[in-house]
């Protein structure tokens, strides 16, 4: 294989040890690493040569055996596909379902699922873009669309499948911060999804959905984060109760105007509290003291607290006129 198929080049221009730079290209996907010669061909068929022909024949006679027997019927069920390889060749493509017969000296069967698997990724310890060290779990779902790529184009499709997918959660999760990896869960899933079916298609997998099931992070964080979120609990609480003192005072201001205006609706309300307490099986019952006689108390106390200044007043200026009036005798 040349240099230009790997991905690399060199340039003979700028010398190195060797007589060239080696330079890398971008990275290749792993769509553009085919195979070279056809793999298996339908319309082509299976091509056998003498030799393999004669091989064959000598393998069914000694399936008479009767040990043999055990091994020549295999079943494959609804949800499965066959691949028969005989003397290492792919001999129909992928099969099924049903029973066939093979010969345990030349034929190999490879049986794949084409149900949905399910693999939970191992928690993954990475860092966010804004250098916070998270440990993530996530769980991936597969789904085998063509038999014939997944047996021949990569040698373990789960195994890949598994390795690719944990490869690809730890470089998605370093490109957000910690907040966009809380909150922008369907993105990343989505994202995580492409990257990964884009590369597994060339095996013949679809990836049907990535799901990230848990975010874990360091105690410090926790607990810093807690503290925030209580902060800011405690700010809104303050924010409501203060918006409903302003409004009861408010809405306390019309009820007393309304009252001030009606003088019988406060002792109606001290009858409907009455009614209230007398409803209760109370031992204490409390009788209001008008407000009125309350005002009336007030305007006695206020009055007889202004006469008594003007009797102190007066006796002062009593005092201040008989010593000006004596005055002049003692000049005398």
């Amino acid at each position: 294989m040349s240099s230009q198929e790997l991905g690399i080049s060199v340039d003979a221009k700028k010398p190195t040890a060797k007589g060239g730079e080696l330079k890398i290209d971008e990275r290749r996907k792993m769509g553009d690493y085919k195979s070279v010669h056809s793999l298996w061909d339908p319309e082509q068929g299976v091509k056998w040569s003498c030799c393999e022909i004669l091989l064959m024949a000598a393998a069914w006679l000694l399936c008479v055996i009767p040990i043999f027997w055990f091994f020549m019927f295999r079943t494959v069920r609804d949800y499965e596909r066959a691949l028969i390889f005989r003397l290492g060749k792919l001999k129909g493509g992928a099969e099924g379902p049903g029973v066939f017969l093979i010969n345990p000296l030349t034929d190999k069967i490879y049986v794949v699922d084409l149900r949905i698997e399910t693999y939970n990724l191992p928690p993954q310890d990475m860092m966010t873009k804004d250098a916070v060290t998270v440990t993530v779990d996530a769980i991936s779902f597969m789904k085998v669309i063509d038999p014939i790529k997944a047996i021949l184009e990569v040698d373990d499709y789960r195994y890949a499948f598994k390795n690719f997918s944990a490869t690809t959660l730890r470089s998605v999760i370093g490109t957000y911060d910690l907040q966009a990896l809380l909150s922008a869960r369907d993105e990343i899933n989505d994202k995580i999804r492409v990257i990964i079916e884009e590369e597994t298609s060339t095996w013949g997998v679809a990836v049907p959905a990535v799901e990230i099931k848990d975010v874990k992070l360091p105690q410090n964080m926790q607990r810093a984060m807690a503290a925030e979120a209580e902060a800011e609990r405690e700010r809104r609480a303050k924010i409501v109760s203060s918006q409903g003192e302003a409004e009861a005072a408010e809405q306390l201001a019309k009820a007393a105007d309304t009252i001030s205006d009606s003088p019988g609706a406060l002792q109606l309300r001290y009858l409907h509290t009455l009614v209230k307490i007398s409803a209760e099986k109370n031992s204490t019952i409390l009788f209001p003291l008008p407000m009125e006689l309350m005002r009336g108390l007030q305007a006695f106390s206020a009055q007889t607290e202004e006469n008594q200044k003007l009797r102190r007043r007066k006796v002062k200026q009593d005092r201040i006129d008989l010593i000006e009036e004596n005055q002049p005798d003692y000049e005398e």
